[in-house]
Order: structure tokens, then C-alpha cells, then sequence
């Protein structure tokens, strides 16, 4: 919560829920649920997940996955200031990767937009293709994982929540 406030904009980490670019309590309050309420994990009643990006000893961000449907998964994440163009998202993301392919995910999802190079350049270096560009700006990429034969994940059997 700390780091969000002290070096991210409201609207790069919670929904525009108030007017204007500053922290409001409601924004603080919203972001405090968010998190509580995902501690359960993708399997979970959220179907979400949220970990905390550490830098030096430091909370930098965030990182979520979040099931979307059976066998994909969906991320997102938020990092402070100081931590971005460091080689931080990179290393969160390669996480979720890794997390997604030990769930048994079939895909991996994240959405940005066009105007975030510093997004779309992690998620391309990840391995992700971009998708989809519409009129509004928005990108969804997109990161298949190959089913090896004989593979049998939760996922895959469709009994993955």
C-alpha cells in the first residue's frame, strides 16, 4: 500500500474510482480489499491471486494472476517509479509465467495499451504476442503454453476451477 502511494499513479493501479490524479481514500481503501480479498489465490473465491514485487528488500509493485476461464489465466501488474526500467517487470512477469505453466494453464492473457511501450516491450521479451489493437488503444497479448502429450493438468482436464 505504502509503495503504491508514495510512487505509482492512482489510475496505473486501481480503477479511476475518484475524480482527478491524486490518492483518495477511497482509491487507499479500495486497494487495501483488492489485496485482502485475493490472499486465497487463484483457486480461491476471487480467482485471483496477488503478490508483492520486491526490489532490495523493498515492496516496488505488484503482480496478479487471475482466472478468466477454464485453463487461462489473466495478468496484470503496477510498479513504482523507481523500480521500472530496471529489469523488475521482466522478472515478475517470468514468475507468473512460471506459476501459469505449473497450474496447468493452457494460456496466459495480459491486457495494456498501445501508448505503454515499457509494457508491451516486457511482454513481447516474455514471449507474449500481441493480439489484438482496437480503436480505443487497448492490446490484449497473449502466451499459449504447449500441452505435452500424455500432459493431464487440472486445467486441461477442464476440472480446474
Amino acid at each position: 500500500m505504502q509503495a503504491a502511494v508514495a510512487d505509482a499513479a492512482p489510475d496505473e493501479v486501481t480503477p479511476p474510482l475518484t475524480p482527478g490524479p491524486e490518492w483518495s481514500s477511497d482509491r487507499v481503501d479500495w486497494l487495501r480489499r483488492f489485496h485482502r480479498d485475493r490472499r486465497t489465490g487463484v483457486d480461491g473465491p476471487a480467482g485471483e491471486a496477488t503478490w508483492a514485487v520486491v526490489l532490495a528488500g523493498s515492496i516496488v509493485g505488484s503482480v496478479r494472476p487471475e482466472r478468466v476461464a477454464p485453463g487461462v489465466l489473466e495478468t496484470g501488474a503496477w510498479l513504482t517509479l523507481v523500480a521500472r526500467g530496471m529489469g523488475v517487470g521482466t522478472r515478475a512477469l517470468t514468475a507468473v509465467v512460471a506459476q501459469a505453466a505449473e497450474l496447468g494453464a493452457i494460456e496466459l492473457r495480459a491486457c495494456t495499451t498501445r501508448s505503454n511501450a515499457p509494457a508491451l516491450a516486457v511482454l513481447r521479451s516474455v514471449g507474449f504476442t500481441l493480439a489484438t489493437f482496437d480503436s480505443r488503444g487497448s492490446v490484449d497479448a497473449r502466451l499459449p503454453f504447449s500441452i505435452p502429450a500424455g500432459d493431464a493438468g487440472p486445467y486441461r482436464q477442464g476440472v480446474g476451477p
